[in-house]
């Protein structure tokens, strides 16, 4: 239970799009919200958790912003949040909108002001205008963050790493932005690449999903390896984002791959 409360409070989404330049080592991230799903995969405030949300003008002219937050059936959430720069109370919202001003930021926390967990996800509108980069930061009440940028992918094929050996415990969160049903394929490989598990996963339109991988799939329990996330060629992309969890609670994002 202990894990399942962290991972459910922490998961958002993220993925590291394939970089086309050899020359570099790493994938690219894009922060950038002109392109791609401009999701947060989760959002987690209350019951010793809060979720920070930062927003970045990137570009020459002012920017708009419409944040829009959702239950995990896609409906309406709302948040008690916080302007943390200009340590303003917004209380509870479902949308929050404005401008950010050129080389400006705003900070906006969803707070922790409940015992009880609530948890949904976000998404940049399309009608929020510039080029904004986003980050997001979950806190916990012990004072462990993990940041991750905004998810701007549009990958259909994409790789999680997972672990589960050793009392690491892995979490995964789903989004899918779509106003579409999307079918998710997995394919769980352990580390020599042979197949634990396959399962196909339907996602309803808007809907968010999160799960430990060992207490859904239990033949993962034990093994660490890749899972390799597909949806069809006619299908829309969802966004993904991992959790790790070891034996102590300590826990770190763990980021997609876009795959061949």
């Amino acid at each position: 239970m202990k894990y399942l409360m962290l991972f459910m409070a922490v998961a958002t989404l993220v993925a590291m799009p394939a970089n086309a330049q050899l020359a570099k080592i790493h994938t690219e991230i894009h922060a950038d919200t002109t392109t791609g799903n401009r999701v947060i995969t989760h959002m987690a405030a209350g019951g010793g958790w809060n979720t920070l949300i930062e927003l970045i003008n990137l570009g020459s002219t002012v920017a708009t912003y419409n944040l829009q937050f959702r239950t995990d059936a896609g409906s309406t959430q709302t948040f008690s949040f916080k302007n943390t720069g200009t340590q303003t109370d917004l209380g509870a919202q479902s949308v929050l909108t404005g401008s950010i001003p050129v080389g400006g930021f705003v900070s906006l926390k969803a707070q922790d002001v409940s015992t009880a967990t609530i948890t949904g996800w976000a998404s940049i509108d399309q009608s929020s205008t510039g080029d904004i980069g986003a980050l997001v930061i979950f806190g916990y009440k012990t004072g462990q963050q993990a940041v991750v940028p905004i998810e701007t992918s549009t990958d259909q094929r994409f790789i999680l790493p997972f672990d589960n050996s050793s009392g690491n415990v892995m979490g995964v969160a789903l989004a899918n932005p779509h106003p579409r049903s999307v079918a998710v394929n997995i394919l769980f490989r352990d580390l020599n690449g042979l197949t634990l598990h396959s399962e196909s996963i339907q996602m309803a339109p808007l809907q968010h999903t999160s799960f430990l991988l060992a207490s859904r799939f239990p033949s993962l329990a034990g093994h660490a390896g890749t899972a390799l996330f597909s949806t069809g060629i006619n299908d829309d992309a969802v966004a993904a984002l991992g959790i790790l969890a070891n034996s102590v609670g300590a826990f770190t994002t763990v980021f997609s791959l876009a795959a061949q």
